[in-house]
């Protein structure tokens, strides 16, 4: 085993500061959101011209995330961060990534496996869920040789609970055999974590240099009510979200049983909202019901999606608010209905989950189908069992590193560590990787890995575009499991790019480069001898770049390189030509601009 070299526990490393495009910063694997944005927006109109530059975003995209063309269809967390979202309508990434998936789908089964010849040390990859494939892209392509063990007869993990009406199953049977293919991943599918071959000890007497640990949460919560089990939750009748929607994804649902039932889904997330809409799809009639409240900026609001929710109100899905369950009804075994409790809050003031409930306030619920839908957990036998749990029987890895606690040569991520969204998972991934290249290489695995990330302010805008409508099948025609969210089209997803503010700093984008646009990134060089320090640079700079500065005894005007754009702006504002623009063949740039303009003048002197 490697022995990590000494650290001194008590010190802190001064944390990196990075500024990024707030889209960019709430993206947990920080994909290049905006360089991409941009390079869209410079699509030409005619599909076949635009073909090969689609080719080129989606290898850039590809490198950064190779399961965009997943995240495509389910994944909108950077859209809560964006600038535009209280303005004109966040900027649709999503569906700009979509469109750019769709046209790199023959091009992702045919790109060729990575160049590097794997020879470094063996690394075992437990759970082939977004967390394990990410971490195991990432090592191959380091040079490593990683072993993907799924417990299923498939990799994808949670990613096959989703419903096929949000994200198509040959989309995602096509990312991941091309993943696998171009990462040159080991798959050994039907290996149980704790059985057989598949135990930590065994791993390591196999040769495997370190392992990562990303068995997902597949065991389901029980219902409670006031700290104790609902009882009841073993009757016909009754199931749990996750094993519902994956008998719906291996088709194993018997045709008909859903038809004409009335069926009671609890929960309030997207899990619980997917069992519902797909209830619904089977001619079932369907009532969600859930704790929190309807109000969305609230603390004790639905964690779903707004799109679920709205997608599941108009395919006629009844929700009820504010309520939980206290009693399951049954009748010779046979689940018939629940006692459902108004509940008063969700969470305590610290924010803590803590649900209240007004036992006088009760609604009576019949029903022939109870789907439990209130959150999952990992499998902790195993972690019990190889040792990887502490004293009070925790998970306990470090937040950084993703190092187990109890043994060095252990990482743990995705679910299993902290529910959340797949993308998140992906970062745990590519942590691990991180952590395990320099474990194996014995050095620090803390060392320049904390970063702040700022985001600049938007630049100025009078005027907004509002965001495009997106085009969803109408209700009535989508009780089926076809994709029921329309993609762009080359003109619409141009448009849609065109929108973005491009709000991130030029040297974290460097679209206009990688596009041929110029060679370089101009910049603002200030004579402070010329320089009064009016301030008339300020209000000039769209990037709120310019700024004014005490130097010795004069006040002067100076501009922060991050944040200036090099547009020119400031210095067509200074009345000293105190300012100018520099950069390499510059000069030659604004020469050919100027002759065109002359030439445009001179052609239309009315300027109509």
């Amino acid at each position: 085993m490697k022995k990590q070299p000494d650290r001194d526990a008590g010190s802190v490393e001064p944390a990196l500061r990075q500024f990024l495009p707030p889209c960019q910063a709430r993206c947990p694997i920080r994909e290049d959101i905006q360089r991409t944005n941009v390079l869209i927006s410079l699509l030409p109109d005619d599909p076949a011209a635009a073909q090969a530059a689609l080719i080129e975003i989606g290898d850039y995209l590809f490198d950064q995330n190779p399961l965009f063309t997943v995240c495509a269809y389910v994944c909108g967390l950077c859209e809560l961060a964006c600038w535009y979202a209280d303005s004109g309508g966040a900027i649709r990434r999503r569906l700009l990534k979509r469109f750019v998936a769709e046209s790199y789908r023959q091009r992702l089964m045919e790109r060729p496996p990575f160049t590097n010849v794997p020879e470094k040390e063996r690394v075992a990859v437990i759970g082939g869920g977004p967390a394990g494939l990410m971490a195991a892209f990432e090592l191959s392509r380091r040079g490593y040789r990683p072993t993907v063990f799924e417990a299923g007869d498939r990799l994808g993990g949670a990613l096959w609970l989703i419903p096929r009406y949000r994200l198509p199953h040959e989309t995602l049977e096509e990312t991941l055999a091309a993943l696998v293919r171009i990462a040159q991943i080991e798959v050994r599918c039907g290996s149980s974590a704790g059985t057989g071959e598949l135990t930590l000890d065994r791993l390591r007497v196999q040769g495997f240099a370190a392992i990562f640990v990303a068995t997902g949460s597949p065991v389901p919560r029980i219902l409670t009510y006031a700290g104790a089990a609902v009882p009841g939750q073993q009757l016909a009748g009754i199931m749990y979200g996750h094993s519902f929607l994956y008998e719906l994804a291996h088709d194993a649902i018997p045709a008909g049983y859903f038809r004409d039932r009335r069926v009671i889904v609890v929960g309030g997330g997207n899990v619980a909202f997917d069992a519902a809409r797909s209830a619904r799809r089977l001619g079932a009639t369907t009532t969600l019901i859930c704790l929190e409240c309807a109000t969305r900026n609230c603390r004790d609001a639905v964690p779903a999606d707004p799109n679920e929710i709205r997608g599941a109100w108009e395919e006629g899905v009844e929700i009820v608010y504010d309520r939980g369950v206290s009693s399951i009804r049954s009748e010779n075994g046979v689940f018939r209905g629940i006692i459902a409790p108004r509940c008063t809050r969700v969470y305590d003031d610290n924010c803590v989950f803590d649900p209240r409930f007004d036992p006088e306030d009760r609604l009576e619920m019949a029903g022939d189908i109870l789907i439990i839908a209130v959150g999952q957990g990992p499998e902790r036998r195993f972690l019990a069992e190889e040792g990887l749990l502490d004293d009070n029987g925790r998970l306990v890895a470090d937040p950084l590193t993703l190092q187990s606690a109890r043994q060095s040569d252990v990482f743990v991520g995705g679910d299993m560590l902290k529910i959340g969204f797949m993308v998140e998972a992906m970062r745990d991934g590519k942590e691990a990787a991180e952590s395990i290249d320099r474990f194996v290489r014995a050095t620090d695995l803390r060392s320049g890995r904390t970063c702040d990330t700022v985001s600049p302010l938007p630049p100025h805008r009078h005027y907004y575009r509002p965001e495009p409508a997106v085009a969803w099948i109408p209700p009535e025609q989508r009780q089926d499991f076809r994709l029921f969210e329309e993609g762009f089209t080359l003109a619409e997803a141009i448009a849609e790019a065109r929108r973005c503010l491009a709000c991130g700093p030029c040297i974290s984008c460097k679209a206009c480069i990688a596009a041929g646009i110029q060679d370089d990134i101009p910049g603002v060089e200030i004579d402070e001898g010329r320089c009064s320090g009016c301030g008339i640079c300020i209000p000039a700079c769209p990037f709120n770049a310019a700024s004014l500065a005490i130097k010795g005894e004069r006040t002067v005007s100076v501009t922060d390189p991050i944040l200036c754009r090099g547009c020119g702006f400031c210095v067509a504002a200074c009345p000293s030509a105190a300012r100018r623009l520099v950069g390499e063949r510059l000069s030659q740039r604004l020469d050919t601009l100027l002759k065109r303009l002359k030439t445009s003048g001179s052609s239309n002197p009315q300027g109509t």
